[in-house]
Formats: C-alpha cells, sequence, structure tokens
C-alpha cells in the first residue's frame, strides 16, 4: 500500500504541478495533493483499476480538469466516484463487455490484429491465439486463458483482436462478437 500510495502521489504531482501553474491564482497546496492522492486511491479500488493502467491516468487528467475548471475537491470526488458506481453497476448488468471482431476462413488473414481460434465441442472449448505477423500459431487452450493472452499481447501492441469461431461455440458470456470486413 505504500509503494502504490508513493505512486500515485508522484504521478499526482507531475500532473498537477503543471496545471496548477498555469492557473496563478491557485497555489499547489499539499492538503489538496494529498485529497487528490486519496480520491485517485478510492477510485482506483472501487473501479478495480490498477493505479499504472491507463483508465487511471485519464482519471487523473479528469481531475486536473476538473479542478481546473474551478470545482472543490468534494465536487469532483462526488463525480469522479459516482461514475466509478455507475460503472460497477454497467459490469454487474453486463452491458460492458469486451467486444470481439468476429472474422472467418476468408478474411481472417486479412485481418490487422490477432485471432483466437475456437475449437472444440461443447464438453470443452479451447482457443488457440494466433499473433499478427508470426508463423507458428499458439498452442490450443481452454477458451478463457487464449483470450487473456490475447489481452496481455493487446497491451503490448494495441492491435485489435478477432475471433474465428466457425463452429458457433463462443459463449455470450465471454463478450459480443461484431462481424468484420475487410
Amino acid at each position: 500500500m505504500i509503494f502504490s500510495a508513493t505512486a500515485i502521489f508522484l504521478k499526482l504531482i507531475g500532473f498537477l504541478i503543471p496545471a496548477f501553474n498555469r492557473r496563478p491564482e491557485a497555489a499547489i497546496d499539499a492538503h489538496e495533493l494529498v485529497a487528490v492522492s486519496i480520491l485517485l486511491d478510492e477510485w482506483c479500488r472501487r473501479s478495480s483499476v490498477n493505479q499504472g493502467d491507463p483508465k487511471a491516468y485519464a482519471t487523473i487528467a479528469r481531475i486536473v480538469r476538473l479542478r481546473g475548471d474551478g470545482r472543490t475537491i468534494e465536487e469532483v470526488r462526488f463525480e469522479i466516484l459516482s461514475e466509478a458506481s455507475m460503472d460497477a453497476e454497467d459490469l454487474d448488468k453486463g452491458k460492458e463487455m469486451q467486444r470481439f471482431d468476429l472474422v472467418d476462413s476468408k478474411t481472417a488473414s486479412a485481418y490487422p490484429g490477432h485471432v483466437i481460434i475456437v475449437a472444440g465441442d461443447e464438453a470443452g472449448i479451447t482457443g488457440e491465439l494466433a499473433v499478427k505477423d508470426q508463423s507458428h500459431p499458439g498452442q490450443a487452450e481452454p477458451l478463457e486463458a487464449a483470450i487473456h493472452q490475447a489481452l496481455l499481447v493487446k497491451q503490448r501492441d494495441a492491435l485489435p483482436i478477432a475471433v474465428k469461431d466457425d463452429l458457433g461455440l463462443w459463449p455470450a458470456r465471454l463478450g459480443e462478437l461484431v462481424p468484420w470486413t475487410p
């Protein structure tokens, strides 16, 4: 916890000092930096977001923008945390699910990203990750593991992910498939 609080505090200083220096009437107050740091930490916990995640950086920028607009810490806190609560409710209701492009045998080779190839049967669905520009495909593994691998690769190179499911085995609980056309 000490490391995460220190890391958040350093991030905040990096974002807040230039923002507050642009506003001559607002001096940087140590109390405000601590309050914003605690707010960000609480937002990360409620949103289940790691402090190093790009969403956390976007939230820091949003906090700075709201403070720059003249809102108080309490107003910013209310807005940021109420949105985190609404996002959590949406996730509970399944509204914000991962979306994957759906490709077939003809369009898979033209896809500009990585492809998860779904195989198996209803008793055991497997997935095989074909990473873009690699000649050898991955090995078949449980579908959830293949999705996890694909999301890790996507974090590294920011390429999209498609699913090739010729057998129609993709479970709806894992996200929405949107047909992709080249």
